[in-house]
């Protein structure tokens, strides 16, 4: 199978050419043979087109054309004539899709393939703030930070301090791998940077509450607090209510699972996978029948060492594609 992209636009100048680089370069990391112009290749077997707006209409090959967003009548009526000649509009999303159907656009001739990512963006650590001051009596419950730091990771949290007293805490925390970023004395300008800069403020303590937590809300901070005095005066101002250990690692636990999920929901949106879905879709119009996701899990099996970004496609499979 040979494939060529129509870019109607400069492949280095935005955002439509990133689109045809990427699923140029990963087509052929694929072995597929892949290249791109700004004007169909009649040797290619596939002719996807990005994007429909400036295709023509004309018949080369196997025509296919990426779909964006059909917010016009103009531009509707435009793709519909379109695909009365390509084989498949191929849309970012499910609801465009939904969408062409109810405008009376034939559902066998739409897919749809999500954006991918570049795989660079890694999220940081998680700030934890805390903005109080270590007393004698212990009223602060500053051993818990210990307890809780020996039952999360430190390459998911790290810790933002400020107050006197907390020194040895931060020794433990130091030693357990934990970053921290400490100011042993309250300095104002700095506690006005400070704050707003968390993701969320924490306190330990049960002795009536803290002003950093209303300074925290002032600033749209969420709070990890007890639910005890002026807390619980606040309305919706406690994001997490705790009173002890387990309790409070529940919440971190939470926390991390939520940042976690949001990762997860485009885990498989990366360029390998958007090449790999857009090779399903071209197999099934030419008439392929191979599973490239087995074959390609087949091959990965075959080589000794882990393949990480780059999979070729065994020679069988190869030779249907050159077909």
């Amino acid at each position: 199978m040979k494939v060529h992209i129509v870019c109607y636009e400069d492949v280095n100048a935005w955002i439509l050419g990133k689109f045809a680089r990427k699923l140029c370069e990963n087509l052929n990391a694929l072995s597929v043979p892949t290249d791109i112009s700004k004007v169909p290749d009649p040797s290619a077997d596939i002719n996807h087109h990005i994007i429909y707006f400036d295709y023509d209409g004309k018949k080369t090959t196997v025509e296919t054309v990426m779909v964006t967003h059909i917010d016009t009548p103009w531009k509707l009526k435009l793709l519909q004539k379109q695909l009365r000649v390509a084989k498949m509009g191929i849309c970012a999303s499910a609801e465009t899709v939904n969408n062409l159907i109810q405008a009376n656009i034939p559902k066998e001739k739409l897919c749809f393939i999500n954006p991918a990512h570049d795989e660079v963006m890694k999220p940081r650590k998680i700030v934890v703030g805390i903005t109080s001051k270590v007393q004698p009596s212990g009223c602060k419950r500053e051993k818990m930070l210990v307890d809780i730091a020996k039952r999360i990771s430190p390459g998911d949290f790290k810790f933002k301090i400020m107050g006197a007293g907390w020194e040895p805490i931060i020794d433990h925390l130091g030693r357990l791998g934990f970053e921290v970023e400490y100011y042993n004395n309250f300095n104002y300008g700095v506690y006005t940077q400070l704050v707003p800069s968390l993701d969320y403020y924490l306190y330990l303590g049960q002795d009536e509450g803290s002003m950093g937590f209303i300074d925290a809300l002032a600033a749209g901070v969420p709070t990890i607090v007890t639910p005890q005095g002026f807390h619980k005066d606040a309305e919706n101002g406690i994001t997490y209510p705790f009173n002890t250990i387990p309790e409070l690692e529940k919440v971190f636990k939470s926390l991390l699972e939520e940042r976690n999920a949001r990762i997860h929901a485009v885990s498989t949106w990366t360029w390998r996978h958007y090449a790999i879905k857009h090779i399903k879709v071209w197999q099934g119009l030419l008439g392929i029948n191979v599973d490239i996701e087995k074959a390609l899990q087949s091959e990965k099996n075959q080589h000794s060492t882990p393949l990480r970004h780059t999979f070729h496609i065994s020679d069988s499979l190869n030779r249907i594609f050159k077909r």
